[in-house]
């Protein structure tokens, strides 16, 4: 058993010696620069987040460049992506200014009591892995940006789908770390070597993990990091099949839109392929068959999508065999296979299937990775119900409803704040935005309270020190509320 202080950690298995090497160095550089950061003031990490804005848009050009050498992404895509990263880094960046209770000093009476919010230490940022499609701002992601903002160093896997593009992304970042003075180790990019991502989970330098992607692996990943001599956190966002709910009226009123609309999230372009809408809920009724006609046009019209990694693809590949080998499916339409029999693109397909076969088939559930969909039809409002207390957790669940519709979403809200972290009601825009509320609470993953009970003053944090205890509980309080 390893020692959990220090970072002499034996050579893991499937990696090679020289990807190792790179990534323990990673690791023990982060380490190295945990103590310097955890107690940076928020002014020097809105600096630094600043600095990143700065560095990623002065290599906008280089990055969409290199994206559409190794991805084949078009610009619009690469922009879109551009700008969501900008507009994360912007509202951290004013939770940070604006809440300085995130990564300083908070105090409760009584006077001898105190807490301190600190950083949780090194974080390992394991991207998306190889089942889905990572986007091309995975080196800059939330995750990075939030445990930059706690004052978290991070070690970031890289993409093997797109390795040039992400080391463009990382060396903006480490040259904004080398502006503000920060210890180099604050950021690393590490290459998605065979093995890396269980390698950086159960290095002991490493604190906190995050992971974005396929249950086995994500799973897999959790399991090896409880078996640490000091287990550690795995932040999980598992891939799902996303659901959408459209309620009657909704669905007579604009089922052509709808359909429409759905199918446009089937472009990578238009949203992270861990968002996309998979399974779609609907009473059969008014509208219903409008919806269904305009499904099938778009699909048998839809070219092949290019998924990036070999991964991806075959869990796009897998999950087609696996709807078609079931009985109680229907095929409602397939789009064009890839010219001259290449494998870069994907081949859209739509299932229908009536809601009770859930009942007896629960994997119709499972994650619909690219552009594969399932229609699921409901006899009635209370199948519709059915379906959504039958699913399991979501990381995005939409709703689409009309003024008719409201009673039949009040009794289907629960169920999905229930199962879902996000809820979108009449969007099919299904990636997160961050904004104060949201940013507050990823940052907020990566600290931890420490409490102090009748610690001597000299002993205390300079934050805590210098904190008038009740004032600054009075204003958090008062910022909270507001």
């Amino acid at each position: 058993m390893n020692n959990p202080t220090t970072s002499e950690a034996p050579l893991p298995s499937p990696m090679a010696p020289h990807a190792w090497a790179s990534l323990d160095l990673a690791a023990r550089r982060a380490d190295s620069a945990a103590a310097d950061f955890r107690h940076s003031s928020v002014a020097e990490r809105c600096r630094l987040l600043e600095l990143i804005s700065f560095h990623l848009e002065a290599a906008r050009g280089a990055i969409a460049a290199s994206a559409r050498d190794e991805l084949g992404d078009g610009a619009a895509s690469v922009a879109m992506e551009h700008d969501a990263a900008l507009q994360q880094l912007r509202a951290f960046n004013a939770v940070l200014r604006r809440s300085h209770w995130l990564g300083a000093a908070i105090e409760t009476a009584p006077p001898d009591q105190r807490v301190q919010n600190i950083a949780l230490g090194p974080v390992a940022v394991l991207g998306t892995g190889h089942a889905c499609a990572a986007p091309v701002y995975a080196a800059a992601a939330a995750d990075v940006i939030a445990a930059l903002a706690a004052g978290c160093p991070v070690v970031v896997r890289g993409s093997a789908a797109h390795p040039r593009t992400s080391a463009l992304l990382g060396e903006a970042i480490a040259a904004a770390v080398r502006a503000t003075g920060l210890p180099g180790g604050v950021y690393s990019l590490v290459a998605d070597d065979t093995g890396s991502a269980s390698a950086l989970v159960t290095h002991p330098d490493i604190k906190a993990a995050t992971y974005a992607g396929g249950r086995d692996e994500g799973l897999e990943l959790m399991r090896r990091s409880l078996d640490r001599a000091d287990p550690i956190p795995v932040l999980l966002d598992i891939a799902s099949s996303n659901p959408v709910f459209i309620l009657p009226h909704a669905l007579n009123a604009r089922a052509e839109h709808l359909g429409q609309q759905l199918l446009k999230q089937f472009n990578p372009g238009t949203a992270h392929s861990m968002f996309k809408p998979g399974i779609v809920v609907a009473i059969e009724g008014d509208g219903y068959i409008d919806l269904r006609e305009t499904i099938i046009d778009g699909v048998l019209a839809m070219p092949p999508v290019a998924l990036a990694s070999a991964g991806a693809r075959q869990g796009h590949a897998d999950t087609v065999e696996r709807l078609l080998r079931e009985h109680r499916v229907e095929v409602l339409a397939e789009g064009a296979a890839e010219a001259g029999g290449g494998r870069r693109g994907a081949r859209a397909v739509f299932v229908e299937a009536e809601a009770s076969s859930l009942l007896t088939t629960p994997a119709l559930a499972d994650e619909h990775p690219g552009p594969s969909g399932l229609l699921l039809r409901c006899a009635c409002p209370e199948e519709l119900l059915a379906v959504a207390a039958l699913l399991g957790r979501q990381l995005v669940a939409g709703l689409q409803m009309a003024d008719g519709d409201t009673a039949l979403a009040a009794r289907l809200m629960p169920q999905l704040e229930r199962m879902a972290r996000h809820v979108n009601v009449n969007s099919f825009t299904s990636m997160p935005i961050y904004n104060g509320a949201t940013a507050a609470q990823a940052i907020a993953r990566f600290l931890r309270p420490v409490f102090y009970l009748d610690v001597p003053s000299s002993l205390l944090p300079a934050a805590l020190q210098d904190a008038n205890p009740l004032q600054l509980w009075r204003q958090v309080d008062g910022e909270m509320r507001h």
